[in-house]
Parts: C-alpha cells; structure tokens; sequence
C-alpha cells in the first residue's frame, strides 16, 4: 500500500496529486499552487516538495514515492504590431464620432473661421469652424448673422462639447459636430460634414461614388474613396477633409511573417491574430475595437537542463520515479476520464502554449491564454490585468448605479450601489468586485466579439494542433487550466465542427481537468512504464 506523489511543475501552476497503490490506484489529495522560480528550476521543484509534504500532512499521510518529469520551460512570448493603416489620399477622416450632435443632414463647403463667415463669396457653400475660444452663444450669434446676410453656411463645427447648445440657437437647422480638432481642419479646401440622429447610420459619407463626386475626385483616387467609406460605415456622424495636396501613392503594407510550421517537443513557431480578423468574424462595429494591429505568440526552447528528478528526491526524502514525458503521462491521465475512448486527441490549455497530444505523438503550439489577453487589451485598449479578467467569462451592463444588466437581458438590483461614472459601463467581476473595463460596446456587442476572439485564438490554434498529429480525430479531451472556461470549450468544439466531439477531462473520475499530468505519473510509475 505504496503512496505516491504525483508532481507536475508547470510553466504557470505545480500541481501535486497524493494516491495510494492497491489493487486499484485510490486518490486521496490533490493541491495546486503558482509555480515559484520558473518552471525547471531548484526553487520551482523544492516549491513542488513543500506543496506535497502540506498536502501530506494535512491528511495524515506519509509520502512514500514520488513520480516526476523533468521537462523545461516552453518559453512563449506575445507581442503586439501595430500596422500602417491603409492610405485614403488627400482625404481624411477628422472624426467618425464625437461627443455630441445635432441636426440630420449633410453639408459640403470650404472650412472658414466662424468669426471671418461675413467675408466670404455668398455664391460659395462653407462650413463654419469655431476654435475652443469661442462659446456657443457668440458661435451660434455668428453663423445666424451670416445666413441673414445670404452666406451658404451648410454646417458647423466646434472644438468645445456645445453641439446641442449651438443647434438650439440656430434659426436654420445645420449639422452640427462638436469635439473637432478645428486649427488642423482650416487648412483643408474642402469638408464634408454628415450628422444622422436616432437608429439611422451615414447615407452619404459612406457612398465611394459621392464621395468622388463631391471633391471632385481623380479616377486614381477613388480606392481612397472606397476605404473612406468602408472606415465610415456604422457611424452616426463624421468629418471628412479634402487636402489640397496631390495624392503621394499607396503606403507599401508591412511584412508580415508567415508562421512556420515545425513539430517537435522544441517547436518553434509563431501564432499570428489579426484583429481585423476577430472583429470581422464578431460582425463589429466599425470604431468599436481596435482593427489596426495584429497580436503574435512566439515560442523558444530552453538552453540550461531542468532540475532533476535527484533535486525533488532531495527535497522530499523518498525515491523519484523519473518519466521522461509530461505528454505521455497527460495522455495516460487524461485517458482516465469516464466516457472517453483511447484514440482520443489530448488537448492541454495552458497561459503560453496549446499541447496536442496523442498515444505516441505531440505538438506544442505557441499562442492560448496570454495571446487571448493581448488581444483582448488591443482591441479594447485596456490593460493587460483589466483584459485578464474580462476575457474569462461574461459581462454586465451598468444601467444605473444599482441596477446591472447581463448579456441575456436579465436585470438584477446590486446590494451595493457601484461609482456613477461606471453608469454605461461594461462590468467584469475580479477579486475587489465589479471592475468596470470599456463603455465602448453594449453587451451583445462584447459577446460576440469574445467568442470571436476564442475561436480564433484558443480554437484555430488546437485544430492546426489536430491538422498536424491526427487530421482524422473525431475526439477531442480538453484539460490544463484553459479547459475552465466554458466559452473555450464551446470555441474549440466551433472551430472542429460537429464530426468531432469535445469534452472537458475528468481525471480519474473525479480530479476534474488540471491533474491530468500529476496522476499520469503515478499511474506509469505504477505500471513500470516510466521508470
């Protein structure tokens, strides 16, 4: 009645599963803590000792062997590259939102400072500009006086937040947009400005061929036209600018790298995210997210040998069984989930790396949780800790300071009243509570854009994976701490389609998805087969 120590040093969390040899192998603890110093290093493995000797104490249990796998760390690095946006010519976009509006209309003319409106040709349609120097009151006063004298004012625009304050004062209803960078617009020879209010998006500044009418476009500008549009689309307002410039080409799109494709415990390969991408998959908003950068997962090897199987002897004072593969042994473990048949693909979910295993073969993929979280706080621009926490699970709404909304419109009274500048806001819940994280999407919107972001990321990743060690599976076990995320689960079966099932491990029957490598072990160790 040997017992055991299963010890699985992880490159994120150790985890320690305590068993007893028998007729059968009983499981009598399990524990998991954050790997300490690096997963193969002396501090990580005497970590690893000092978990299994609290587990054991704590039940009353004396550790008699150990089962282990010296493996070195898989190093995946992320990084995002921002891309060259595409080249529009001598148009440009001044705004596609702003703070406030008024009117529903579109105006076309040449931009003039409000306060000079009385010295311009009356046969020439203008846009009146007003810099933050001027209030709404002294704006609105200018540009009425300037339509008495019969100028062709056929819009305003304001630095200051007065929209709605300058449009009420107005005797002739104008398209108004406020928040614009009006010192940079004044150089322009000419602006189209478009306002549409309630559910009814742009008309005009979406239509390439108006566009081209309108500033009198050349035939080689008109791709600058389409993209204008394209950027436009989904918007209730916007400013376009024609600069009086000749137009300098395209701008040549950066290289991107192609991921290599190499298979071994050492690969070496890139996992590549346009955001573009996920945005269009989510059917996104246009400005809603970030659409302009890709995000990349890289992995390397490690050129130092992991601490030995001799160094957790040391520390635990019993006999190591050494494996010589935690893919092996997640695989034995994995297999001990009820239901599950044996040529099932063994898919292991961690912060850097997606592990794809099957009885005799592996891949190691660059690219899962931590990718998921640069993409995440890319696309939203938030912080990294902010997009941890949000990626994981859903959302709600805060519809007041008490009242919150959640992404299957079901509302719900907090006890607590949250910050009144969270009202609008898209919660997360994290360790200190409710952290709000973006006020830029509604809840559908951050739903479909999340399931979006798991397909391509988490899933893509596993059904290259799959493509590469067994094309033909029809089974699929999902285990390590990815497998915790229901969406994940839901994201991967998406990408594999309805041929292949997939499940989430239960190892063992009752040690659920993480302790599949720990209890792999033991149950070679066992079996002679890692010795």
């Amino acid at each position: 009645m040997t017992i055991w120590a299963g010890v699985d040093i992880g490159n994120a969390t150790t985890e320690v599963v305590l068993c007893r040899e028998g007729a059968e192998l009983d499981v009598l603890a399990s524990a998991r803590t954050p790997t300490r110093g690096g997963k193969g290093s002396l501090r990580a493995v005497e970590g690893a000792a000092q978990l299994a000797r609290r587990l054991a104490d704590t039940h009353g249990l004396v550790i008699e062997r150990a089962a282990f796998a010296p493996t070195p760390p898989v190093h995946s690095s992320v990084e995002r590259v921002k891309l060259e946006t595409r080249t529009t010519g001598r148009l440009t976009i001044v705004t596609r939102s702003a703070a406030t509006t008024a009117g529903d209309a579109v105006g076309v003319g040449a931009p003039v400072p409000v306060d000079q409106l009385g010295t311009v040709d009356p046969d020439r349609p203008v846009v009146a500009c007003a810099t933050q120097d001027w209030g709404y009151r002294d704006v609105a006063g200018m540009v009425n006086a300037a339509l008495e004298n019969g100028r062709d004012v056929v819009a305003v625009l304001t630095a200051n937040d007065e929209a709605v304050l300058v449009s009420n004062r107005l005797r002739t209803a104008l398209p108004v947009v406020d928040d614009v960078d009006v010192p940079s617009l004044l150089s322009a020879t000419l602006v189209a400005v478009e306002v549409r209010q309630g559910v009814a998006p742009l008309q005009r500044l979406t239509d390439p061929f108006w566009l081209a009418d309108v500033f009198r476009l050349q035939d080689n500008e008109r791709v600058d036209a389409r993209v204008v549009a394209d950027q436009l689309f989904d918007s209730a307002c916007a400013v376009v600018s024609l600069k009086s410039r000749e137009p300098t080409g395209d701008t040549p799109a950066p290289q991107i790298p192609d991921p290599a494709v190499v298979s071994g415990e050492q690969a070496h390969l890139a996992h590549i995210i346009h955001l573009a991408d996920i945005a269009a998959q989510a059917n996104s908003r246009r400005g809603s997210v970030a659409v302009d950068s890709l995000v990349m997962a890289t992995m390397g090897g490690q050129e130092a040998p992991p601490a030995d199987t001799d160094a957790l002897s040391r520390a635990l004072e019993v006999a190591v069984t050494r494996a010589d593969s935690e893919a092996a042994a997640a695989h034995v473990g994995a297999l001990t989930t009820p239901g599950v048949t044996p040529g099932v693909v063994v898919v292991d979910v961690g912060g850097g790396t997606v592990d794809v295993v099957t009885d005799g073969s592996r891949i190691v993929l660059p690219g899962a949780g931590q990718l998921l979280t640069t993409a995440t706080a890319t696309a939203l621009d938030i912080s990294r800790s902010a997009a941890e926490y949000a990626k994981r699970a859903e959302a709600v709404t805060a519809v007041t300071v008490q009242l919150i909304e959640d992404e299957h419109g079901r509302r719900q009274f907090l006890d607590k009243p949250i910050n009144g500048r969270c009202t609008g806001w898209l919660l997360t819940s994290a360790p200190s509570g409710l952290l709000p994280f973006t006020s830029r999407l509604s809840g559908t919107e951050w739903r479909s854009w999340r399931l979006a972001a798991k397909r391509l990321v988490i899933g893509g990743n596993v059904m290259r994976g799959i493509e590469q060690v067994s094309p033909g599976a029809t089974g699929v076990l999902l285990v390590g701490g990815g497998a915790s995320d229901d969406e994940l689960v839901r994201a991967v079966s998406e990408q594999l389609g309805h041929q292949v099932s997939v499940g989430r491990g239960n190892v063992g029957g009752q040690l659920g998805h993480r302790f599949a490598v720990a209890y792999g072990l033991v149950v070679m160790a066992v079996r002679g087969a890692g010795a």
